[in-house]
């Protein structure tokens, strides 16, 4: 088991203050002071540099940083399903799903948990960027997501099995809407700021969204805008402050004031629930085979 107090070098590799690390875990400065400098003696590294004015990690350090976490997400896991053991589930199964996939898949675990109440399940909602690694790193053993998971994995890692399709649509409030003639969509995205769910790097990158518009419609938005969640897009929709192209999987997006114009976008998106092929888990195989 995990010495708890390693949470302190966690702490303060992640936000580089000994007095925030100190408050986060209601210690003195000191406490954390004198925990470092005896992990550094017992490892016989240094894992900071720190002066009057700033801390950072050394080399060994960041690898450290980054074994350890790895170790308590491990760790994490294991209670989890031991917990589900002991609660008598015969299987235990982490899945994750991306911004907009839980509209359409409601019936399906609905179904799934009916028919299966000996499986616990655990449900993660993640960026498709956060889907991939988790996937990778074992902490979820399904995803459910679009192809442009699959297209981060190398086509002998993983498997995948359909759950259904979508168009997309550009969203825009009707004020917006109402300064292009006949709902020109591609005007809309050369003059108006495009608020997308977009990552900076990954899968569902800003380079991918402004690669496919271009080949698509010939256009890169002049002005973009990011968000975590489908909420937030919305929201900076309503509040006219640009338009958004998403799936035609969401309900909110239905009301009065919203103008929906479908965009002509070449095949329809396919969204597959997808897991690595050396995931040995039966529960996740159960899931994946289910109707």
């Amino acid at each position: 088991m995990l010495n708890k107090k390693i949470e302190y070098f966690i702490t303060l590799a992640e936000c580089l203050s000994f007095t925030q690390a100190a408050a986060a875990h209601s210690v003195t400065q000191t406490a954390i002071s004198q925990y470092i400098a005896s992990l550094e003696h017992k490892l016989q590294v240094r894992l900071f540099n720190r002066n009057a004015h700033s801390v950072s990690l050394t080399d060994a350090g960041e690898y450290f940083y980054e074994r350890v976490s790895f170790m308590l997400r491990y760790y994490d896991d294991t209670k989890k399903r031991l917990i589900a053991i002991q609660e008598q589930y015969s299987g235990y199964v982490k899945v994750g799903i991306g911004m907009y996939e839980y509209r359409q898949t409601e019936d399906f675990f609905s179904r799934f948990l009916i028919a299966h109440p000996e499986i616990k399940v655990d449900i993660f909602q993640y960026t498709y960027g956060a889907l991939v690694e988790k996937l990778k790193s074992g902490e979820l053993d399904v995803i459910l997501g679009n192809m442009l998971c699959e297209n981060a994995l190398s086509k002998e890692a993983f498997l995948s099995r359909p759950m259904f399709e979508s168009c997309n649509y550009l969203v825009a409030d009707k004020e917006i809407a109402a300064k292009y003639p006949d709902g020109d969509a591609v005007a809309m995205l050369q003059n108006e700021c495009l608020v997308t769910n977009c990552e900076d790097t990954g899968p569902n990158s800003m380079e991918m969204l402004q690669e496919m518009l271009r080949r698509e419609f010939g256009v890169v938005p002049a002005r973009v805008s990011q968000t975590n969640s489908t909420n937030a897009q919305l929201l900076m929709v309503r509040a006219r402050h640009g338009v958004a192209i998403v799936p035609d999987l969401l309900h909110d997006e239905r009301e009065d004031n919203l103008v929906r114009i479908k965009m002509n976008m070449g095949d329809m998106t396919r969204y597959d629930m997808i897991r690595l092929a050396a995931n040995s888990n039966p529960a996740a195989q159960l899931l994946m085979d289910f109707q």
